[in-house]
């Protein structure tokens, strides 16, 4: 399996099609721009079609836009703390985490990156770890164990999977 470049394909690469809650999620962390969620939006309602147009200062108001089409399409948009939005933020977590293991050589590159996902994403204690954060003050780059990190995606795929959660 060919390693993804932008979290987009990332996320498709390992947990599939998007869904609204991981497009407002996505958006919400940095991880999408209008112009990919624009393209990846299903459905064909009225406030899709709108988010699907906006262009040029139009964008100002995309977000407003954004749940518009979510409530429309789901009956209501992801709220930070909801279920709805630690699943899908628990999706990309897993996506990314997965997409580093997959691309980086090293385990220096992995910490980095691994990092880089616990601050954009967040992560739940059960991840806290896997991961020793880089201390700027002193020059400690971070560290992290491959391996944990593999047995924590095992282990988060195997209970979303027993719990019914989309992964």
């Amino acid at each position: 399996m060919m390693p993804a470049s932008m979290p987009l394909d990332a996320f498709k690469l390992h947990s599939g099609p998007l869904t609204w809650d991981d497009l407002v999620c996505g958006y919400d962390f940095g991880l999408l721009s209008p112009l990919e969620i624009q393209a990846e939006a299903p459905g064909e309602g009225p406030a899709i079609q709108r988010l699907r147009t906006l262009a040029g200062e139009a964008l100002a108001t995309f977000e407003a836009h954004l749940w518009a089409a979510c409530a429309e399409a789901a009956g209501k948009t992801p709220r930070p703390g909801s279920i709805r939005w630690s699943q899908a933020q628990d999706r990309w977590r897993h996506s990314l985490l997965r997409d580093a293991l997959a691309t980086e050589s090293t385990a220096a590159h992995l910490a980095r990156r691994v990092e880089i996902i616990y601050e954009q994403v967040g992560c739940p204690e059960d991840m806290l770890l896997m991961l020793k954060p880089s201390q700027a003050w002193s020059g400690t780059p971070a560290t992290v164990d491959p391996a944990a990190v593999k047995r924590f995606l095992d282990r988060t795929w195997e209970a979303s999977r027993r719990y019914g959660a989309a992964s």
